[in-house]
């Protein structure tokens, strides 16, 4: 008799997608098309150009990609990424002036990477390749957040951060629009979360943010250019709250800070569902 056939080992679980985009207008430099060649016809320039966020990302020790280290033409060792694992990278460069999704990263939330979620050091890698094309007036940020994975531990808390916002002009205002978005049975956030949502996210921001009334969802905030059904890991997404703020500035960076902001109250609230955070402009710089 032949011996059973045994079973094929279970193919491993990907790891849950986290996605960053950075929208806004792109002025490229008047250079830019005399340095960068024409991307072929299985790729865009924006995707070969963008790539270097993953270069940049390995210069601040986060590695992202797994690779071989050779040493005198021989193979010495294997390495994982540490950080996070790199998935795709892209944006809509098209001209025309008008508000573009200018880039996105998604990437696997690894278990044990340190810091939880990588939205920051992503939008950071982000903001400073676009910085190498050309001229960004930022408007807004996407972030796909998978709640039930990693989060920052108990050893960091974004009320941290409060007074590091608060250094800023306190006349300076800048009206911001905070959404989130989910799936219907999924057990995310609903609508008649705001107000604690809202509470939750003044509490954290100790007066470095005024934070407003919760409004009815309505159309896309004109600092956005996002549509959910475009990608496969957020169709059936749908928008079930917004709020709005203001704050003392607007860069990427306090941006990341409300989205991680509202992440934060959203676990504490026991929603562990995926979910779309954006943080966008309100009205658009004239």
């Amino acid at each position: 008799m032949f011996p059973p056939a045994s079973s094929p080992a279970p193919a491993p679980a990907l790891p849950p997608t986290v996605v960053v985009g950075l929208h806004g207008v792109l002025r490229r430099h008047p250079w830019f098309d005399r340095v960068v060649a024409r991307a072929d016809d299985e790729g865009s320039v924006e995707e070969d150009v963008l790539f270097l966020a993953v270069d940049r990302a390995g210069a601040y020790g986060w590695q992202t990609v797994g690779g071989l280290l050779h040493e005198g033409g021989e193979v010495t060792a294997e390495y994982e990424p540490t950080a996070w694992a790199h998935q795709e990278v892209g944006g809509d460069w098209t001209p025309g002036g008008g508000v573009r999704r200018l880039a996105w990263l998604g990437a696997g939330v690894l278990a044990d990477a340190p810091a939880g979620l990588p939205v920051r050091p992503i939008a950071l890698v982000l903001s400073e390749t676009l910085a190498r094309v050309g001229t960004v007036t930022f408007t807004g940020l996407d972030a796909l957040l998978p709640l039930g994975a990693a989060g920052r531990g108990p050893a960091f808390h974004q009320v941290e951060l409060a007074p590091w916002f608060g250094l800023a002009d306190p006349e300076a205002r800048h009206e911001v629009v905070v959404t989130v978005s989910c799936r219907p049975g999924e057990g995310g956030a609903e609508r008649g979360d705001a107000e604690a949502l809202r509470a939750a996210v003044r509490e954290t921001a100790r007066g470095a943010v005024d934070v407003h009334a919760p409004t009815p969802p309505a159309g896309p905030p004109p600092g956005l250019a996002l549509d959910l059904d475009r990608t496969v890991h957020t169709q059936g997404m749908h928008e079930t709250l917004r709020f709005g703020c203001t704050t003392r500035e607007w860069s990427p960076d306090v941006a990341v800070w409300l989205t991680e902001t509202v992440a934060e109250a959203l676990r504490g609230a026991g929603r562990r569902a995926p979910a779309v955070v954006t943080v966008s402009l309100g009205r658009l710089p004239g």
